[in-house]
């Protein structure tokens, strides 16, 4: 049995993104609910157990049908039949399957949001879905279909899977099958479980998948930044960079912290470099002095500092969502009465608004890292670095095709910068008549960032070539502690290009450091006075 310390206790209101971060991180993380949402949840499941067996109670969902169906009625005694179709009929999501992890939050979210108890659902109904989720079984969602009000296709494709049914799909320890299969694999009885009143439009109301996937991305946007500003020093080493435009008085009379902590990270990274001095300067040929760099490098801290600004704003509205109720109907209890209210609260328009947010900023980060690595290769932009990185040209042609790939994929992340979210149109008999079109958001946002994330990759390989080619030049004089820490660590996997090979490998060696994070795991968190030469 896992220790106290291994588990997440959720109670609808003080789940945080640090305790996502620790879920993310820990895949062996147990989820239990707090005794105070067990008795809230009892509680609220009270009151729709009483209305179904009022007659004369007319609430949406549980006593009437969906959508443009809501003027017919369910009767009590086909309360799970009514359920299972529900799920049978909203499980036509189309396209690739969500990743894991972000399967495996969203069961996260649907629990902490049921914790709050407003959405009526049983205390069994929730213990199902963490009996899934703690023993790793995780449902496949495919990612095409939600409208962003509601994801109604992917989480009753999560639903199939709760209640055992052979059309659900699931994966288990690397196994895919039908959730029959799967939830025997996983020793999990009884295989068949049937959902009551409300639970299955419980489960798929609300933008929980759009979440789960929106808090997983901004978790890979958070390590791209942190990769962004190795880069950038790498970069700023490579090209013997002016360092007073990170001087602390400029970043500090312009008001934004997350610049200001930025500059202070790039001086760490850049702490006791000589290459990054007149001296250093001289010996690729520059007699006078430098006076300011480029936009793409002097600016490096502000931009990279606007990003994170972005991203905190970003992170407040997800801290909302993640303890929001995102059910409709909604049950309220005034201390002495029960009541059943229709409204909005499913809708994704804060998060759709977010996602393109995001997507922007991601897009810039991406922009401005290709400006920088294009520098290296041109020597009249690099103060004398061998063109295209490499020592005998002509020959050689050197990593001029490595960073066309870079400007491809700028150009498409361009593209997919459109907003999603301006996007509207009306489904369903126009009972679904303004849509926040959050998925179609967050599916290219997935996209943008796996782009991005190969574009900062191109940025270290090409900053650590040009180190090397230099490296001769540089004798006597020493890096900064952190960039010379990064050099040395990519080197430790990926070696200096000396003529033309077939770099392919290193360059999708070098795109998993960035993706996996393993790269950030080197640093930690960013203070380079820890790393010593």
């Amino acid at each position: 049995m896992p220790s106290q310390t291994e588990f997440l206790i959720i109670d609808g209101e003080t789940l945080s993104y640090e305790k996502i971060f620790e879920y993310i991180e820990n895949p062996h993380l147990q989820v239990a609910l707090s005794i105070e949402a067990i008795n809230r949840v009892n509680h609220y499941r009270s009151a729709v157990d009483q209305w179904l067996v009022d007659e004369k109670k007319v609430i949406y969902g549980v006593t009437t049908g969906l959508g443009k169906l809501k003027d017919f009625v369910v009767d009590e005694r086909n309360q799970n039949e009514f359920q299972r179709k529900i799920l049978l009929s909203h499980a036509v999501g189309l396209g690739p399957d969500f990743p894991e992890q972000v399967v495996r939050l969203a069961m996260l979210l649907r629990a902490n949001v049921f914790a709050r108890g407003n959405s009526g659902v049983r205390i069994e109904f929730i213990e199902r879905i963490l009996q899934l989720l703690n023993k790793g079984v995780y449902p496949c969602v495919p990612q095409i279909g939600s409208l962003g009000v509601g994801d109604l296709q992917p989480m009753a494709h999560i639903g199939l899977c709760l209640i055992g049914a052979p059309e659900g799909k699931a994966r288990f320890r690397g196994d895919k099958g039908i959730s029959p299969d799967i939830l025997a694999k996983a020793q999990i009885v009884p295989i068949t479980f049937e959902m009551t009143a409300k639970e299955a439009l419980s489960l798929i109301d609300g933008s929980t998948m759009v979440l789960a996937a929106s808090i997983y991305a901004y978790y890979q946007a958070q390590q791209l930044c942190k990769i962004a500003d190795m880069a950038a020093a790498l970069n700023i080493e490579a090209t013997r960079g002016e360092m007073n435009a990170l001087d602390p008085r400029i970043h500090e009379v312009n008001n934004l912290q997350s610049e200001q902590d930025t500059a202070r990270i790039l001086r760490e990274f850049l702490e006791g470099s000589q290459w990054t001095t007149d001296e250093g300067r001289k010996r690729l040929g520059e007699l006078k002095p430098r006076v300011q760099d480029a936009v793409s490098i002097r600016s490096t801290a502000q931009v990279h500092g606007a990003i994170k600004d972005v991203l905190q704003y970003i992170q407040s509205i997800l801290d909302r969502e993640m303890n929001a109720s995102k059910d409709n109907p909604l049950i309220f209890f005034d201390g002495v009465n029960f009541e059943s209210l229709s409204g909005g609260n499913y809708h994704g328009a804060h998060l759709s608004y977010a996602l393109d947010f995001m997507g922007i900023v991601i897009t810039d980060l991406a922009v401005i890292s290709e400006r920088r690595s294009a520098r290296l290769l041109d020597p009249f932009m690099s103060y004398g670095l061998p063109t295209n990185l490499v020592a005998k040209a002509g020959l050689n042609t050197g990593f001029a095709l490595v960073h066309a790939n870079a400007t491809a994929m700028v150009g498409e992340i361009r593209i997919l910068a459109t907003p999603a979210s301006v996007g509207s149109i009306p489904a369903k008999g126009n009972q679904e008549d303004h849509n926040s079109m959050a998925m179609g958001a967050v599916r290219k946002l997935m996209h943008m960032i796996e782009l991005a994330q190969q574009v900062l990759a191109i940025e270290l390989l090409v900053a650590a070539q040009a180190i090397d080619l230099i490296s001769e030049n540089m004798q006597g004089l020493c890096m900064g502690k952190g960039t010379f820490a990064i050099h040395r660590w990519i080197r430790l996997s990926i070696e200096p290009m000396w003529e033309d090979r077939f770099i392919l490998p290193d360059l999708e060696k070098m795109i998993e450091f960035v993706k996996s994070g393993q790269i950030l795991g080197q640093f930690p968190p960013y203070n380079m006075k820890k790393i010593a030469r």
